[in-house]
């Protein structure tokens, strides 16, 4: 990632702007205890290019500003989509495994931000993982994640590797 050009970073500004842009238009989806958050289909993009990476991160923390947990959500949100994307590029040659990991890593992750901040502030950690609060979240934090990566991104993922057009512009 050393040789960014101007036409990187702009690409890199686009997609956090795409990203941000995909949250507040579903906001509603976006945050809380159930999310499926439409953003988060941008994350293929990482499959084409691991450039991609920066505006992803840049997008999901600014997104993640604008949340009802503020600094704490763009924090540990930011965490979260950056352990996804390191699997995603570590398992990109199997690409539709490798979507499940923004699931996982949300999952595992955007539970212990809402139990903190909004359910139970000071819950010690190893208690918060033997509450069933925590694991109703992960599994809903889950499945959001899961369902708009699968059922947005396949699609989304073979328009682009199939259209010369779009894989070229966003190589």
């Amino acid at each position: 990632m050393k040789d960014f050009t101007v036409k990187d970073i702009t690409k890199q500004v686009i997609v956090a702007a795409m990203y941000v842009a995909l949250v507040f238009a579903f906001y509603f989806l976006s945050f809380d205890f159930i999310q499926f958050r439409i953003a988060e289909v941008l994350l293929i993009l990482v499959l084409f290019n691991s450039k991609y990476t920066v505006g992803l991160l840049l997008g999901t923390f600014l997104a993640n500003l604008a949340s009802p947990f503020g600094i704490i959500d763009a924090t540990f949100g930011s965490l979260a989509s950056l352990v996804a994307i390191l699997f995603m590029i570590l398992f990109k040659k199997i690409w539709w495994v490798s979507l499940v990991f923004p699931a996982l890593s949300n999952a595992i992750i955007i539970p212990i931000v809402l139990i903190q901040v909004e359910f139970n502030p000071g819950m010690p950690i190893l208690e918060m993982f033997q509450s069933s609060l925590y694991w109703a979240n992960f599994g809903w934090v889950f499945l959001g994640e899961f369902v708009v990566l699968y059922c947005v991104g396949i699609p989304l993922y073979y328009t682009i590797k199939r259209n010369d057009h779009l894989l070229e512009l966003i190589q």
